[in-house]
């Protein structure tokens, strides 16, 4: 007999914490609206100084009580998106108050804000995540079990899926992703085998598995593979490809032993390890360099020697008393722009890009850039040379469609996240190893609410359904578990990975 929880992916708000975070974002909706009707300068200057800060507070609480309540929610959306959101959307909304002077003119070189421009944006953020919030209520209590399937199956034998990640994934990764993103070579690498590439990576979560199981030569192997992506992202520059890197490796031992207090700690050290050191140095690196990525290992060496005697100094003389690292994480002006380029009679075009998601660019030269960065980018400032995007879908929507398409983006986002967030949660309690791509990809929604709309929960989404579908169809047989599990007296790690005890997921 299956619990409640593991019928519904043990990924359901406890209603206690869904109903305290929805009257808390409530509530704010409804004093930034009074606020905007009131017109009032001071009232609008204390909500905008305030109310992210208590509401990405709250965010955080909700996330954690979620994952303590439920361990398989960590491979849902939510508790990531949660995240995401408070420091985004509420400790990053503050920049534009709090922030130094230097800070906050830098900021404004891109799109000037003021008060009410603020409080808007906020009320957009918010709108978004009670939107959010809905959608994944609501999808939630639907009985869908279309992943049933998973349940009592022997799984995946996590060494053979490792392995076949790494057949897959090393030589595109190695031999075509890296010379053509270091500029190394001439032609245009098409973006879905470049996906291809992630493969190497993902490779990481069921090696971390088969280790645990005692896998001969499997411990040796994932270190030498975390070794090597870590320093293939040092050589792009590439801060996202070393932040998942490292994701991937916590992930890993989650499914293993799930500990929330370890992954909580090693995300606030991730966090300030980012902002600290990462951020700063590959901003210096690629000042020095004078390009986006380096070219080979001795670059980031005589880089890495240089920043630090002299690092934060280039940095300095650069932008002068600027917060970087703040305004990283600030959002409102480039949102604010987004909504008067709408109010104005000028809507964005992003969203109807929607009818390309399943044309391949080698069938249709024309494809239109489905990140288009650049072209947002010129609108606000009149160049190209940087890549700039809305901040929020939520963002993205009201440039396309004003407030009507906010709701609805906000609804299917969080749709999608209680569908994807109840497959991902089962099949990692299930040990459907060839699935790591569409966990991992979930996980990954929750933390990107600010890239674009199209490519990432359209067809970012329906890319790798698609390759998941066809590696169980093709491959499954092949990393099919064969003879007995591993049992060393341990808990098996594949149900530990729902972070219930194996009798219990048996029942």
């Amino acid at each position: 007999m299956q619990s409640k929880n593991t019928r519904t992916g043990a990924t359901r708000f406890p209603p206690s914490v869904l109903a305290l975070l929805l009257a808390a974002a409530g509530g704010a909706v409804a004093l930034y609206g009074v606020a905007l009707m009131s017109d009032d300068a001071g009232w609008m200057n204390l909500l905008n100084g305030s109310l992210p800060a208590l509401l990405g507070g709250t965010c955080l609480w909700a996330g954690y009580r979620l994952v303590r309540k439920q361990p398989a929610a960590v491979w849902a959306p939510l508790p990531w998106f949660l995240a995401t959101w408070a420091a985004y959307y509420g400790f990053g909304a503050l920049a534009n108050i709090y922030a130094t002077p230097e800070t906050i003119a830098h900021m404004a070189a891109f799109y000037p804000v003021d008060n009410r421009s603020l409080l808007r944006t906020n009320l957009l953020n918010v709108v978004g995540l009670v939107t959010v919030l809905l959608g994944a209520a609501l999808v939630s209590r639907l009985r869908f079990d279309f992943a049933q399937p998973m349940t009592g199956s022997p799984g995946h034998d996590p060494w053979r899926v490792a392995v076949l990640f790494l057949v897959i994934g090393v030589p595109i990764k190695y031999l075509l992703e890296l010379p053509y993103v270091l500029g190394l070579v001439d032609f245009v690498l098409p973006g879905s085998i470049q996906y291809l590439g992630t493969f190497s990576g993902l490779a990481i979560l069921p090696l971390t598995v088969a280790a645990a199981e005692g896998r001969r030569g499997a411990r040796t192997l994932l270190w030498t593979l975390v070794a090597s992506e870590m320093l293939a992202g040092f050589v792009m520059l590439a801060k996202l490809h070393i932040i998942t890197t490292v994701l991937l490796v916590f992930l890993g031992q989650y499914a293993v032993r799930p500990d929330l207090k370890r992954l909580v700690v090693t995300g606030i050290l991730v966090g300030v390890g980012y902002v600290a050191v990462l951020s700063p140095f590959v901003d210096f690196a690629r000042t020095i360099l004078g390009r986006a990525s380096a070219q080979d290992l001795a670059e980031v060496s005589a880089v890495a020697g240089s920043y630090g005697t002299e690092g934060r100094e280039t940095l300095a003389d650069v932008l002068p008393g600027v917060q970087g690292w703040w305004s990283r994480l600030a959002y409102s002006n480039a949102q604010a722009f987004a909504m008067d380029q709408y109010d104005q009679g000028k809507p964005g075009w992003t969203f109807g890009m929607a009818v390309y998601v399943l044309v391949p660019r080698f069938l249709y030269d024309d494809k239109p850039i489905m990140t288009p960065g650049r072209e947002f980018n010129y609108l606000v400032q009149g160049t190209d040379t940087s890549s700039t995007a809305p901040g929020f879908f939520v963002g993205e929507a009201y440039w396309n469609g004003g407030w009507p398409l906010v709701i609805l983006t906000g609804l299917f986002v969080g749709g999608l996240f209680a569908v994807l967030g109840r497959i991902s949660a089962r099949a990692v309690r299930s040990g459907r190893w060839l699935y790591v791509p569409l966990v991992f990809m979930t996980i990954y929604l929750g933390l990107r609410p600010d890239d674009w709309f199209v490519p990432l929960y359209l067809g970012g989404v329906m890319q790798v359904v698609l390759v998941v579908i066809l590696l169980n169809l093709t491959l499954s047989a092949l990393v099919l578990r064969r003879g007995k599990r591993p049992s060393d007296g341990r808990q098996n790690p594949r149900h530990m990975a729902a972070g219930v005890p194996a009798a219990d997921a048996q029942r």
